[in-house]
């Protein structure tokens, strides 16, 4: 199945005969609708129609609109959702139950910096960079303060989690520097800061939330109505809960192999350039591709395959009253 990224201007999108048209400056590409996934608008001057759009969505294809920072701002999918009351039903209670939503919001955040100690683990092997073992038992220590918070829940036990979460943030991302070609001048993570990495972190970061957004909601979950994070007003907070435990798989892993490659993106008047947007795009989907192994997964399945497992994994603990436990990846 493909991804279409659209980022051209003046692009027309139509359907004819079971294949999608796009149509620019006079020329005409055909692509049978049957093998699309998705189609990804990242740019603006692309025409469609409420006909193009019924017709992809008989088809089950997604369409995503990104601004021009990356970020989703809109997103079309086939209302095929199952189980959903069951499903919303529990989440709601299990969010009013302090001891369970606790319980979950720790999930999320052991299996967060697990991925971080896992994939630190697996660059000290591939890079020869021994120090980094020092890192990885950091994180661990920071693992094993998440278990005594979960064992011992109070008023304030959001804030820990968040806490403990910053301080293993810190040691994580100076790792990651450290793995970084030193032309970059990486100076740590900072959302709001206008280097390259963290410009690119941000774009990935922006590509991944539809996609979790997607797998939750098709699983029948409200993306709105999270467990770690506060919920606030239009604010998809269980996105915000469960993305975390996919940034090193499908976004952190990646862009550090691209830097290591060579990749630099070009960045005109403070934003990514379009070609960089359209380069970061595609890459990000074939490594949704990638094959990954989940801890005690004797077989290894694609990320994106991953996100809507653990959705659904998420969506049966809830219902059932299970303990949920969160993605992992192990590396090789």
């Amino acid at each position: 199945m493909k991804t279409l990224v659209v980022s051209g201007h003046g692009v027309k999108l139509r359907v004819w005969r079971g294949l999608l048209v796009v149509e620019h400056s006079g020329s005409r590409e055909t692509i049978p609708l049957a093998e699309l996934e998705r189609i990804v608008i990242a740019t603006g001057g692309v025409s469609i129609t409420s006909s193009f759009v019924r017709k992809l969505v008989g088809y089950g294809i997604d369409l995503v609109f990104l601004d021009s920072r990356g970020v989703p701002i809109a997103r079309l999918y086939p209302p095929w959702i199952t189980r959903t009351v069951e499903s919303r039903r529990a989440q709601y209670l299990a969010y009013t139950e302090p001891s369970r939503r606790i319980e979950i919001a720790v999930g999320f955040a052991i299996a967060k910096l697990a991925n971080q100690a896992s994939f630190l683990r697996y660059l000290a092997r591939r890079l020869g960079m021994k120090e980094l073992m020092e890192d990885v038992e950091k994180i661990d220590r920071y693992i094993a303060q998440l278990y005594e918070v979960s064992a011992e829940p109070g008023p304030d036990t959001t804030k820990r989690i968040m806490g403990v979460e910053g301080n293993a943030a810190r040691v994580y991302w100076g790792a990651y520097a450290q793995a970084l070609p030193r032309d970059l001048g990486f100076p740590g993570r900072d959302r709001d800061s206008g280097d390259p990495v963290n410009m690119v972190l941000n774009y990935l970061y922006g590509l991944l939330y539809p996609e979790v957004f997607k797998a939750l909601a098709t699983t029948g979950l409200d993306p709105y109505a999270g467990f770690l994070h506060v919920d606030r007003s239009g604010k998809p907070v269980l996105v915000f809960d469960f993305i975390e435990m996919f940034r090193v798989s499908a976004v952190d892993s990646l862009a550090l192999d691209l830097f290591r490659k060579g990749f630099r993106p070009r960045i005109e008047n403070s934003l990514l350039d379009h070609p960089t947007r359209t380069k970061l795009i595609e890459a990000f989907h074939r490594w949704l591709e990638r094959r990954a192994r989940p801890l005690n997964w004797s077989r290894s399945i694609p990320i994106r395959e991953a996100l809507l497992t653990w959705s659904i994994s998420l969506a049966r603990a809830l219902r059932s009253g299970a303990r949920y436990e969160g993605f992992v990846e192990r590396w090789p």
